[in-house]
């Protein structure tokens, strides 16, 4: 309804609401037909479209499609472990074969059993090492082997790291927080930043038309909010009177970096219903009027709103459920209420009814 190109009469404005509005159509064709919503939900939009290929059958059921993911994601989530551990391993086996070539002996064909030749392994070897990136330059190995020969056997296991005879001269504890806090931290925290910088430059197109879009609904709500506020304030409800979303910083150790987030106190209040605001346990990008201002980066919603005539304050965040106001809250300001009514009631009507009654 909000998003119903009849409902503006602004040119630009119903422009908008016309390309928003065949969004939410999209999104309804795909949530309600059952199969395409689970292709949706595993796969994305790439799985929704059938140019060239399909990701599985159209026939499956929601379950069976379900299950096809579940177990490629159990193959990636090997090879991946293989590739990051990369494990090496070699078998060899000594076969005493003698017997096959005695066969040939003028006398062979007269012993007793001599068709069938006799072979035994008498050794084996079994090796096997896996490997653990610590930087880019350095590997821990962690190898093993088995032998056996002649019904005897032994084994051996090492544990190879670069720079041995230092690291051999501290304790295991310190060696792991040094290790840890030198090389693993850092290492990780580079690799990360890394990443997300590849994120947000393949991501950065979308970003942009999510916001161009999500500034668009804004404006369309606008309408929609000031009457949402007009009845807010005659029943004394649920006002928004500041909300952000995105990263905060709030640790003094990362003052130098720079808060990423985008005032959304319309979209909120476009949201509330009957003095009530209700969040599903989502990532609230996908929010009318939000989008993704930090890309990657752990998120959150800071809310300060006014309920009976108080204010409040509430951090959620990005995927948790959100309802405001709080149950505590609301029991709390119809306590002082009914308190307040009766205080009144007991030092202003009663005295006047009494008066009255007398008189």
């Amino acid at each position: 309804m909000l998003y119903h190109p009849d409902k503006h009469r602004d040119p630009d404005l119903k422009r908008q609401a016309e390309q928003l509005f065949n969004l939410v159509h999209e999104a309804y064709e795909v949530l309600s037909d059952p199969q395409a919503r689970a292709i949706y939900d595993i796969y994305g939009k790439r799985g929704l479209d059938v140019d060239g290929w399909e990701v599985v059958e159209r026939k499956r059921t929601p379950a069976e499609i379900r299950d096809e993911y579940e177990r490629l994601q159990k193959e990636r989530e090997e090879r991946r472990l293989q590739q990051r551990t990369n494990p090496k391993g070699t078998i060899s086996v000594g076969i005493d074969a003698t017997d096959l070539f005695d066969r040939y002996e003028e006398d062979y064909e007269d012993m007793v059993g001599g068709g069938v030749p006799h072979l035994e392994i008498n050794k084996m070897h079994i090796s096997q090492s896996i490997e653990a990136p610590l930087t880019t330059k350095d590997t821990a190995i962690l190898s093993g082997s088995l032998s056996t020969h002649n019904g005897n056997g032994g084994g051996t296991i090492n544990l190879l790291l670069p720079s041995a005879i230092f690291y051999a001269t501290v304790g295991p504890l310190v060696f792991y927080l040094a290790i840890q806090r030198l090389v693993i931290q850092p290492y990780m925290r580079a690799q990360k930043e890394e990443d997300l910088e590849k994120q947000r430059e393949s991501a950065a197109s979308n970003i942009a038309k999510k916001k161009q879009e999500a500034e668009a609904s804004v404006l369309l709500m606008q309408e929609s909010v000031r009457r949402i506020i007009e009845a807010e304030e005659a029943r004394m409800g649920l006002i928004i009177l500041n909300a952000w979303y995105g990263k905060f910083v709030t640790d003094n150790s990362r003052r130098h970096e720079r808060a990423k987030v985008i005032d959304v106190t319309v979209p909120l209040q476009c949201l509330v219903k009957d003095s009530k605001l209700i969040l599903t346990e989502a990532t609230k990008s996908g929010l009318p009027g939000f989008y993704d201002p930090c890309v990657g980066e752990e998120k959150s919603l800071k809310v300060l709103y006014q309920f009976r005539g108080v204010m409040h304050q509430v951090v959620s965040g990005d995927t948790e459920p959100l309802r405001i106001p709080k149950q505590s809250t609301f029991r709390y300001d119809t306590l002082k209420l009914l308190l307040s009514y009766c205080a009144f009631s007991l030092l202003c009507l009663n005295p006047f009814k009494y008066a009255e009654l007398k008189r």
